[in-house]
């Protein structure tokens, strides 16, 4: 058990200190999503979500970055009379990526995310309008994977996986599409 804690202390050290064609240092990105949420409480569909993301992060390494993102949801999806929608989402990372040339670098990412969404319904039941609305946060550690190619020194596109919130009743992931900046 020691000598695979040495062992892994010394690969992330070296990790820390390598250098290479992806040291970028910071940079800047925004992305879209189709963020789903499920529920296992309401039985229903998943529902999909359209949302965008800005992110910025700092490369310590080729193979090690730390990124911030935080996004909103774009419109909303219905199922019934409900409305269902992203308010926002916020999170803080750990990228370690494997650059497999100048150009490809696939990647997991894992940290921690904090979400809200607002479910609201109008109508008339019984001849008696109603209306209803109300909001949740959530909160859980995130995980993921996704794959960085470079276009230019400075830009780059992006592909990625995310599982934001797991839990045993609901579940919101995502995957999106992005460019990114470094500068």
């Amino acid at each position: 058990m020691k000598v695979m804690m040495r062992g892994a202390l010394m690969l992330s050290c070296s990790l820390l200190v390598a250098q290479g064609a992806w040291a970028a240092g910071p940079y800047i990105g925004g992305s879209y999503s189709q963020i789903q949420y499920d529920n296992e409480e309401f039985d229903t569909d998943t529902l999909k979500i359209d949302a965008a993301t800005v992110s910025a992060g700092f490369e310590v390494s080729e193979f090690l970055a730390l990124e911030a993102r935080g996004g909103v949801g774009l419109d909303e999806d219905t199922q019934g009379i409900a409305d269902f929608e992203l308010d926002h989402l916020y999170g803080g990372y750990l990228k370690l990526g494997l650059p497999l040339s100048e150009t490809v670098r696939p990647y997991v990412i894992g940290g921690y995310t904090k979400a809200k969404g607002t479910v609201s319904a109008d109508g008339t039941l019984g001849g008696v309008n109603y209306s209803f609305s109300d909001s949740e946060n959530f909160e859980d550690e995130s995980y993921g994977a996704g794959l960085d190619m470079n276009i230019t020194d400075t830009l780059g596109a992006n592909l990625e996986y995310m599982r934001y919130i797991d839990t045993s009743e609901e579940e919101i992931s995502g995957i999106s599409v992005g460019l990114r900046s470094a500068f």
